[in-house]
């Protein structure tokens, strides 16, 4: 590419899937078909999942298609510091990037460090130690993750939280190693069940660390239903903090 990292802006990932056959079809795939004479350092940066009552065709989350793609490196950030650092990462890697906001995230605040910072991409964040359950997360879903913590800290359960950051590659060892010492895992984000971040993890974790494992691996994940736009069936769709703490205490409590 010769020097040149351009960096593509999607209003919304919704409106990507015009582009998706270049991203797919061309930008993964330039590398391995020119037998690694050509990178393709670009980054594909938008917003992903429900920004609210914006009903069916404006409310999808993309993490899971595009992680898909052998090629592609999908990164999905949950607070400013994340994000900065993350964005850095991306724009000097020289393969393609899918970099994936929240719109409900923009008008978020956050300490983000004046000096130059990069944060690796596929290296996952312990945000909250814990030793009884471990909760996995990324992007938006974080606040969700972190509430749910926070309520059953008040029940006397210590709940250790991972945020991804990424989601290809994912950190296994950091998911392993968590679930090694608290035996217990809950995955949540806000996709589809079908073929999900979650599905994957549930694989990975059942197949690597099984013998640890106290009780099956749960995920918290959106309806499997296009979102409406009435804000009562939205709410009763996606994710929140009841349906994340009742799934931590199905896996506590079997």
């Amino acid at each position: 590419m010769n020097g040149i990292r351009p960096i593509i802006e999607f209003m919304t990932f919704n409106f990507s899937l015009v582009a998706i056959d270049q991203i797919i079809n061309s930008a993964a795939k330039l590398k391995s078909m020119s037998g690694g004479q050509v990178d393709v350092p670009i980054v594909f940066r938008g917003a992903t999942g429900n920004a609210g009552q914006l009903a069916a065709q404006h409310s999808q989350n993309f993490e899971n298609w595009y992680a898909n793609t052998p090629g592609l490196k999908v990164v999905v950030p949950s607070n400013p510091k994340d994000a900065k650092g993350l964005l850095k990462s991306s724009i000097r890697d020289n393969d393609p990037v899918i970099f994936m906001e929240s719109e409900l995230m923009y008008g978020d605040k956050g300490e983000v460090p004046e000096s130059e910072y990069l944060i690796p991409i596929g290296t996952a964040n312990v945000v909250k130690e814990g030793t009884d359950i471990t909760l996995c997360s990324f992007g938006k879903m974080m606040k969700v993750a972190i509430q749910a913590a926070e309520e059953m800290a008040k029940e006397g359960i210590n709940v250790e939280v991972i945020d991804l950051r990424t989601v290809r590659p994912i950190d296994w060892a950091t998911i392993i190693t968590s679930v090694k010492k608290t035996n217990r895992l809950v995955v949540l984000e806000e996709a589809w069940p079908l073929a999900s971040i979650s599905s994957e993890i549930a694989f990975h974790v059942s197949k690597n660390a099984f013998d640890y494992l106290d009780a099956p691996v749960t995920r918290v994940v959106s309806e499997d239903v296009p979102v409406a736009y009435a804000k009562s069936l939205l709410e009763a769709t996606v994710p929140n903090v009841e349906k994340t703490v009742k799934a931590i205490k199905e896996v506590l409590y079997r």
